[in-house]
């Protein structure tokens, strides 16, 4: 066969005879079992659900995403002289393989590719991956600008997949809206979670600019294939693609198109369908995806699908067959269900997304490698121009990769030690580390070409909108002299340099030079001043500030009229309350920055964890988690120290718990503004047992729900939900704002993006508020999951939370901006007075 432009195409050994057999020799025969009542049309939307890692590794996973495209393609153009019905048809479920290949490709297959797409025999989708709901703006903004302009624009994605996951940022919805893209097709996995409004349910989702999409709640992406078949042909688990003792199916072992295995497969499906129907479908036509059978995940096309559809077509056995692609199949629905399906609103939160904290420091080290991409694309260093910008471009890919929902190998708990485990962790890893890396790099460049040719002086520059107040810190090594405080020339005001002690690559010379900290004991981390530290009262956002090292030292002093407020603390010392002049309820209470533990006493532990998830019964399951869950709190290990400063008060106190060899927490509380600073470390002890770690954050806010954002979108907890979605737990993109009549209370965490209220709740299925509500919950560790998340992520963790208190912060935008200058560190560039070497500037630093 030939087409126009394109060179010949053999179609696949036995194909082209099969169909012909199937279309034109096969009876006509009117033996089939009666039609459902209501469902005349089942479209099959065939794709391969993408998991980078998972059953292989993640470098294999892409690879193979990237192949399947060939054969899908092939497929296609096999069979696309056929009649419509005999045709096949692929769904790209992700633009991450559709790059990869596209870029691989050679200028003949691109044409052939871009006529299967304006055939309707091939569809991109809209997203790059299947996503957690981890993102930030500047990922969802990257996210449907995956693909170049000009291929998205050839290719026309019309519907977005999240497959597995189950939920979706309501800043996912915006972004495909802004790109044109209204359909949103769902394949929820229920394991641990499910779906938040009953299986094949189409609804309209309401965004807060008014602007809807049309969403499919379909089964799990695979069931597809369990409408024709009783059994599965997969065995494992999860052998290796690798692996030639195992393969993908053939024609003949699954979806066979002789009659009598046609019949046997019509009379599951219409068991199905029946079923559906008496559960209350009435659309003439229902949609479900598939996938191959080789492991149900990565897999590849079955190229005799259409030959199935063929064959059961020409038998008239009912619901008639169609294989479609998943656009197709969203305006089928839209036509059949779009005047009536329901509307709903609210964000849509996701059940697993508790599986990101089992890996802290990795996410810790994502968050900083945001907040260092947010610095360095501040305007005070200058515009970004194109090659720039796809710096920023290619860090945010991997991050997106980071915040992808595969965390690693379906073993990764049951066999953690097994190279294979080993190997994902180490490959999604790699996606939190690099851009860190990179984005602390990037930065130094654009501040020393912005900064190096202005001469003498220790230059300090605020990367965020709003003023900065605060510490400044540095090495005391970079100051090479004896320096004592720092300068302002264009306001003569002065600082004091303070020096506190840190580690230096050397011998401990005494016991004193090694903190309880120190895990290894190689070199003293207690070195005298190591580390040197400057008052900043006001430094504007996005400006610069010239300051002169001085030699001779100054005392800090403050205006005779700053107030500090009055605390109370509890018998080792530890605050339990501040109250600055003006405010009529303290900034925290009592038990805020308390260390708490869950553990499981079962045997079995993660099977007894599902048990209590899988208890319909409320009451039944409280009694299950009281009689299964242990909730233990830190104690006090001595007396709290505290240490008073011209502008801060810092209390520190050690705290004994069974799964840590030490804690400590750190708070430091500012003297002239209601605000605070908590630091928590941590050595947890390694443990495969699952466990919940958190820190309680006790606020005077009881009675009042917070706003919160994800991916930049605020929404208030409980309230502006989704029907069924989670509420055990919140993913946030860092901060949340308790605004009550005695004033605005917004918290900050640095390196914890998990928080419930009055938690934790393991598998508890809340539905409601709890009473605390002002008792906000950070969760540092949830190791709970039984696959593909982290099983054990053991040694030292450090978490850092910001408090303040306003007494007037008039919405989202102003808490994002307050909580981004309450977290932002200060960017310090010290020149000397000669000049830096041009080619340092034009090879080295320039970005």
């Amino acid at each position: 066969m030939k087409e126009s432009g394109s060179s010949a195409v053999k179609i696949p050994h036995g194909l082209h005879l099969a169909l012909v057999l199937a279309l034109h020799w096969l009876p006509r025969l009117s033996m089939a079992a009666a039609a459902p009542e209501h469902v005349r049309q089942l479209d099959l939307i065939h794709f391969s659900h993408t998991d980078y890692g998972f059953t292989d590794h993640p470098a294999v996973c892409r690879d193979m995403q990237r192949r399947y495209l060939d054969i899908a393609l092939d497929m296609t153009r096999a069979t696309a002289g056929l009649p419509e019905e005999a045709r096949f048809h692929w769904t790209a479920e992700t633009t991450i393989a559709v790059l990869d290949w596209w870029q691989s490709a050679s200028v003949e297959r691109r044409n052939q590719f871009l006529e299967a797409i304006t055939a309707g025999q091939l569809e991109v989708s809209a997203l790059p991956l299947n996503n957690t709901p981890f993102l930030d703006r500047d990922q969802w903004n990257l996210m449907t600008r995956w693909l170049p302009d000009n291929l998205w624009s050839q290719l026309r994605p019309q519907t977005a997949v999240q497959n597995d996951v189950n939920g979706f940022p309501r800043a996912g919805a915006k972004a495909l809206l802004d790109r044109g893209v209204r359909y949103l097709f769902s394949g929820i996995n229920s394991d641990s979670g499910g779906p938040p409004l009953p299986r094949l349910t189409a609804f309209w989702w309401k965004q807060p600019d008014g602007r809807r999409l049309f969403v499919w709640m379909s089964l799990t992406y695979g069931d597809g294939y369990s409408f024709f078949e009783r059994e599965e042909w997969r065995r494992g688990p999860l052998p290796l693609a690798a692996d030639a003792r195992f393969r993908p199916p053939r024609a003949g072992d699954i979806l066979k198109t002789d009659e009598a295995s046609l019949r046997q497969a019509n009379e599951r499906c219409l068991e199905r369908i029946r079923q559906f129907e008496r559960d209350g479908y009435r659309y003439p036509v229902l949609a479900v995806s598939l996938t191959s059978m080789w492991r149900y995940d990565n897999d590849p096309p079955f190229p005799p699908l259409s030959e199935f559809v063929v064959a059961w077509n020409r038998l008239e056995l009912q619901p008639r067959l169609r294989l479609v692609t998943v656009s197709q199949a969203m305006r089928n629905l839209e036509a059949a269900a779009g005047a009536k399906a329901p509307e709903y609103s609210g964000e849509w939160t996701d059940w697993w997304a508790n599986g990101t904290a089992s890996a802290p420091r990795e996410v810790a080290a994502s968050r900083l490698a945001k907040r260092l991409l947010a610095a360095a694309g501040s305007p005070v260093w200058g515009p970004i121009d194109e090659a720039l910008q796809r710096r920023f471009d290619d860090l945010r890919r991997d991050l997106c990769l980071f915040d992808e929902h595969t965390w690693g190998s379906g073993m990764s708990v049951a066999q953690p030690y097994s190279l294979d485990a080993q190997g994902q962790f180490n490959e999604k890893a790699r996606f939190a580390w690099r851009p860190m890396a990179l984005a602390e790099w990037l930065l130094g460049q654009r501040a020393r070409t912005r900064l190096t040719p202005e001469g003498e002086g220790l230059w300090l520059a605020n990367p965020a909108a709003a003023p900065f107040r605060g510490w400044a810190t540095l090495l005391a090594s970079a100051l090479r002299e004896d320096f004592q405080s720092v300068i302002d020339p264009a306001t003569g005001e002065q600082a004091r340099l303070e020096f506190e002690p840190g580690p230096l690559w050397g011998r401990p010379q005494k016991p004193e030079d090694l903190s309880a900290e120190d895990v290894s004991a190689t070199f003293p981390d207690r070195v005298p001043k190591r580390f040197a530290r400057f008052w900043v009262e006001s430094l504007n956002g996005d400006t610069v500030r010239r300051f002169e090292l001085r030699r001779d030292a100054v005392e800090d002093s403050v205006s005779s009229g700053a107030a500090s407020p009055t605390m109370s603390t509890d018998t080792n010392g530890w605050p339990t309350s501040a109250l600055w002049p003006g405010m009529v309820q303290p900034l925290f209470t009592a038990g805020f920055g308390d260390f708490v533990s869950v553990q499981v006493n079962a045997f079995a532990p993660r099977w007894a964890l599902q048990d209590i998830w899988g208890t319909g019964d409320p009451a039944r399951r409280r009694e299950a988690q009281a009689s299964k869950l242990e909730f233990v709190t830190a104690r006090s290990k001595g007396a709290t120290t505290r240490e008073d400063g011209v502008h801060t008060i810092v209390f520190t106190q050690s705290l004994d718990h069974p799964r840590v060899r030490w804690a400590t927490r750190r708070l430091e509380i500012w003297k002239r503004e209601p605000r605070l600073r908590l630091t928590f470390r941590m050595n947890r002890i390694s443990s495969f047992d699952p466990e919940l770690l958190c820190l309680v954050h006790s606020l005077p806010c009881d009675g009042t729900l917070p706003r919160w954002s994800s991916g930049g979108m605020s929404y208030t907890p409980f309230a502006d939900q989704m029907p069924g979605t989670c509420r055990d737990y919140f993913a946030i993109d860092g901060w949340a704002h308790y605004a009550t009549d005695a004033g605005h209370w917004l918290w900050v965490t640095r390196d914890a993006p998990l928080v419930t209220l009055d938690g934790p709740h393991p598998k508890s299925h809340l539905t409601e508020p709890p009473p605390r509500t002002g008792r906000l919950v950070s969760i540092l560790y949830d190791n709970f999951w039984y696959t593909n998340f982290q099983g054990d992520s053991p040694g030292v963790m450090e978490f850092q939370f910001d408090l303040a208190w306003r007494r007037q912060l008039p919405g989202d935008h102003e808490a994002a901006t307050l909580a981004e200058s309450l977290m932002v560190e200060p960017v310090m560039v010290i020149n000397p007075a000669q000049p830096e070497h041009p080619l340092f500037l034009q090879h080295l630093f320039r970005p």
